[in-house]
């Protein structure tokens, strides 16, 4: 008789320690549980409503994301994160000052943090975040403009570093443009199409400097200061066509220079002031395969699209913290119909899509 009595009074106690476990685990992680007890129900899209141009007109582009840590790429829950021993916050984690971006070949997004001197790498599909520049005998001091070639090299300009540094698909130093003496202010890079060259721009000595990719030597330089056709004031982001010809972006100078692979001027376009079409503060060129020509404008804190004729399509974008707004953007990339735009003050890249609607004659 007291055997049973001391077996049912054990039975309650290891009950009272399980409905307490099962409350703590409820309130540490209340997300976790209930996901567990209820089916899986399809997470809405919490960007479909954001478009351009806004109702009533017919719908041309679309956001279809926001990244600004890890957490928005990675799988694993907060509750197999503590379980497995993990931080769950590092200085790694989550940008902090966003500035350059690029698409590679497997569609991963790589953004430049200078106040970090990181390369993120972020990989959407395969659910991982990567963090390149970090260590080693090449670390980035100040990373701006990134650039990616068919073969998978990862090109960053380095401005503090004054040197453009090439990694490979692992993050490992593959090679390094810029000896001593050969740039002063790197702020990004194009390659040509069939990769044989790398154009810097050098903004503060106001030129494109040119490299030959497989050696990394000088072979020449574009331009000089001036207002003049071919000439520079604070050549920002640069960009190649399918035709490898150069748009740069001239920042001071309010416009986006067009120039043959051998630096010839060819055309231009933009210039100061606030009506559509115009430019402040542009910041970053890019070009996709339809030969549409994205701007980025600092003061605008939109993306204007043009047609490879050079008229001007849409905007995107206006001031403001909320999702499709910008604080300073910054770099962009393009892959088939979907662009990425650095967001710089507000620690975040995003990520557009064009719609079936926007691909009419016109562009």
């Amino acid at each position: 008789m007291d055997a049973m009595k001391n077996k049912a009074g054990l039975t309650r106690v290891m009950g009272a320690v399980l409905a307490a476990a099962a409350i703590a685990l409820l309130l540490l992680f209340p997300a976790e549980i209930r996901a567990a007890r209820k089916p899986a129900v399809p997470a809405l899209d919490p960007y479909a409503g954001y478009v351009w141009p806004p109702p009533p007109d017919v719908a041309k582009i679309r956001l279809t994301g926001v990244l600004t840590s890890r957490s928005d790429v990675e799988a694993g829950s907060r509750l197999a994160k503590v379980l497995a021993g993990a931080a769950l916050q590092g200085p790694y984690e989550q940008l902090h000052r966003p500035i350059g971006c690029a698409f590679d070949a497997k569609g991963r997004l790589l953004v430049s943090d200078a106040q970090l001197g990181a390369l993120y790498r972020f990989d959407k599909e395969g659910r991982r975040m990567d963090v390149f520049g970090t260590s080693g005998s090449v670390k980035l001091k100040a990373p701006l403009g990134v650039n990616t070639g068919a073969d998978g090299t990862i090109y960053v300009a380095d401005s503090t570093s004054q040197r453009v540094v090439a990694y490979d698909d692992t993050g490992k130093v593959v090679r390094v443009y810029g000896r001593a003496g050969e740039l002063v202010n790197p702020t990004d890079s194009a390659l040509s199409p069939d990769g044989a060259k790398l154009y810097v721009t050098d903004s503060k000595a106001n030129r494109i400097v040119v490299y030959e990719t497989a050696t990394a030597r000088m072979t020449g330089s574009i331009g000089g200061a001036g207002v003049g056709e071919g000439e520079f004031n604070h050549p920002s982001g640069i960009a190649t066509d399918g035709e490898g010809n150069l748009f740069v972006v001239d920042a001071i100078n309010a416009r986006i220079q067009i120039l043959s692979p051998a630096g010839e001027f060819l055309e231009q376009f933009g210039s100061l002031g606030t009506a559509p079409g115009q430019f402040i503060r542009p910041k970053d060129v890019a070009i996709d395969a339809k030969g549409r020509i994205y701007v980025t404008d600092g003061a605008f804190n939109n993306v204007q699209i043009f047609n490879k004729e050079l008229q001007l399509l849409t905007f995107v974008g206006e001031g403001g913290r909320q999702p499709g707004q910008f604080q300073v953007p910054g770099g962009i990339a393009v892959r088939g119909d979907e662009f990425a735009v650095v967001d710089q003050l507000g620690h975040r890249v995003q990520v557009f899509r064009h719609l079936e609607e926007s691909t009419g004659a016109k562009e």
